[in-house]
């Protein structure tokens, strides 16, 4: 009976009768909760992906074959939800991760020490010997002291790039310093 009635109202909702879809709704949303809260047990993310699984079933509904199982469309859609979610997370995770080693970096570059008179001599050693561009790029950071968003926009790259290239030249400066305190060469 239950499957009879699903069938009619996915065809009602299917045929432009949106009243049609809450019947729908409320006979799946506690087991569709549950599903969500098993693989995501965040209860904000819960109520959000169980309405984000049902706004996408509403609009593909033209999609959907009647008949069949929409409890496992369903799911399907809440399973795809919750594994995006996750993997924004890990980015989100990724990307603070990055900008706290990067800021590290930078504390690194500014510490006291790093007055010191024979590796600043090299620090400048090192930024000499750097291409043009590059020289560029940390002048706009350091002596400009420009945002990053603001230093993309004038070397028409994104700040991705801009990040990535400022970790690597820190890195790339800071073993030129090293390698040139360890063998004493101006």
């Amino acid at each position: 009976m239950a499957v009879r009635q699903e069938t009619e109202l996915v065809r009602a909702v299917q045929g432009g009768d949106t009243r049609a879809f809450e019947p729908l709704v409320d006979m799946h949303l506690d087991h569709l909760r549950a599903l969500i809260a098993l693989k995501l047990p965040v209860a904000h993310l819960v109520n959000e992906i169980a309405h984000e699984s049902f706004v996408f079933a509403y609009r593909n509904i033209h999609t959907f074959t009647a008949g069949t199982s929409l409890r496992a469309w369903l799911r399907a859609i809440a399973c795809n939800l919750v594994r995006a979610e996750l993997q924004r997370y890990a980015r989100e995770q990724a990307n603070q991760f990055t900008y706290a080693r990067h800021r590290l970096l930078e504390q690194e570059l500014h510490r006291s020490d790093a007055h010191d008179a024979a590796e600043m001599e090299f620090l400048h050693t090192c930024v000499d010997e750097l291409p043009p561009p590059m020289k560029e790029l940390l002048t706009l950071k350091y002596r400009e002291e420009l945002p990053t968003e603001q230093i993309a926009s004038r070397l028409q790259r994104t700040q991705t790039w801009v990040w990535q290239v400022l970790f690597r030249l820190r890195q790339q400066l800071r073993q030129c310093v090293e390698s040139k305190l360890a063998g004493g060469q101006p």
